[in-house]
């Protein structure tokens, strides 16, 4: 190679991060006395090459804009509300010119009457039966742990996205995870006129959507086609972009746990199609939440839940978010979060995957107490209020920062070493 076209591209590489990554912070967070930002790091304790081959893919999209980063975090209440999560989204989207790709998956969360993240809303028609993870699973599931099931050929879903924040979200495609079988209903985009075809993939139980242009709305009409069809299950949607970016999906439960997933029929089979580089799975909380626990009992059913994962997805880089100081039962502080740190440091040696110790980074044990009376986390002392989640967000992002300003640091210098040698 010309030495001046490999010193030109040198110049470039140092030049970029200089710009992203000139401070510790690079996007502010409210400062405490009680928060270790020291500790703000996500941790290798195996193997990190899965999060090189996540690296490599921000260094193409970046720097060639090429290419989709796909993201799953995986958890329960922390996720299902979409505040952390969606200030993670957005400043992956937005820290460099360019990355939006979507909103990624939703899902009518009001079928079952319990809360929506607020960037986006949903109505529907019909009756339909919802069924979740965390009770006594009569049904099938897949990767988001939820389902919604109608016998009306007429029923209808309509998605609208609130576009009222800073980040502006459209789609000119959509994934919709369903029952895919002879028995089930056809589906129907409606006006006809924003349709522009559909793939239908039984065998991976999915539809994919095309649309003539960029949408903020949705709306999804039941068609029966034939005699046999007499049901329909809704596992949900993602509403996606063509377009070179990052792709980020809140797949939470309220109350689940690790063993919430790990019985999901179709987990596999649905990750695979989300096709995740990165899984981040922040769940933990429920599983401590009792005076009994077990760290054993937990980390085989964690190291359960990663193999899953792992088998959908082999070369996914994978991230362990420790739970946070919490309260049991309202009255003390809840003593098995410590023990789930160990635990979840040691399977992320055994199993080459990271940590993100949320715990620690808030204090370590009862940190709770001044989150709350900072203004925090909410009164139970187990969940965070607004302000609270997107500290958290702001705080995992710079996280991931710091660890991306590691991988320019060493393809900078690995670049000035090449270097050398031809000089």
């Amino acid at each position: 190679m010309n030495k001046k076209i490999i010193f030109i591209s040198i110049a470039f590489l140092i030049f970029i991060p200089k710009i992203v990554f000139a401070q510790d912070y690079p996007f502010d967070v409210d400062q405490y006395d009680f928060i270790r930002y020291e500790k703000n790091k996500i941790q290798f304790h195996g193997d990190s090459s899965e999060f090189e081959n996540l690296f490599a893919k921000f260094d193409n999209l970046i720097l060639k804009g090429t290419g989709q980063i796909k993201i799953v975090q995986i958890g329960a209440s922390h996720t299902q509300a979409d505040i952390f999560s969606a200030q993670m989204r957005g400043r992956l989207q937005t820290f460099f010119p360019g990355l939006n790709a979507g909103r990624g998956y939703v899902f009518p969360f009001r079928m079952m009457r319990t809360n929506n993240p607020s960037n986006f809303y949903t109505k529907h028609t019909g009756k339909w039966d919802v069924c979740r993870n965390v009770q006594h699973i009569t049904c099938l599931l897949g990767l988001t742990g939820i389902s919604a099931t109608t016998a009306d050929s007429n029923a209808t879903v309509s998605v609208f996205i609130n576009n009222k924040s800073n980040i502006k979200y459209y789609f000119n495609s959509l994934k919709i995870y369903h029952s895919t079988d002879s028995f089930s209903y056809k589906i129907n985009i409606f006006p006809d006129s924003i349709f522009l075809g559909q793939m239908t993939y039984p065998d991976l139980g999915y539809t994919e959507i095309f649309l003539n242009d960029y949408y903020e709305e949705i709306h999804i009409k039941l068609n029966k086609t034939s005699i046999w069809q007499n049901t329909f299950t809704l596992y949900g949607i993602s509403l996606e972009t063509q377009d070179p970016g990052v792709l980020y999906h809140p797949i939470g439960v309220n109350g689940a746990s690790t063993t919430s997933f790990t019985k999901c029929q179709l987990f596999e089979q649905q990750l695979k199609v989300f096709d995740p580089d990165w899984v981040v799975i922040v769940l933990g909380t429920n599983d401590g939440y009792t005076s009994r626990f077990d760290s054993s009992v937990f980390k085989a059913n964690y190291r359960h839940l990663v193999m899953k994962i792992k088998k959908a997805s082999p070369n996914v880089a994978i991230t362990f978010v420790v739970p946070n100081d919490c309260y049991l039962y309202r009255r003390r502080p809840n003593k098995a979060t410590g023990k789930q740190a160990n635990v979840l440091k040691e399977l992320s040696e055994e199993l080459g995957c990271s940590v993100w110790d949320m715990y620690e980074i808030m204090g370590g044990y009862n940190s709770s107490v001044l989150w709350y009376k900072a203004g925090l986390m909410a009164r139970d002392k187990i969940h965070f209020v607004h302000r609270g989640y997107i500290l958290l967000g702001n705080l995992f992002f710079n996280a991931f920062l710091r660890a991306y300003d590691n991988h320019i640091e060493k393809l900078v210098k690995k670049k000035n070493e090449k270097l050398k040698f031809e000089y």
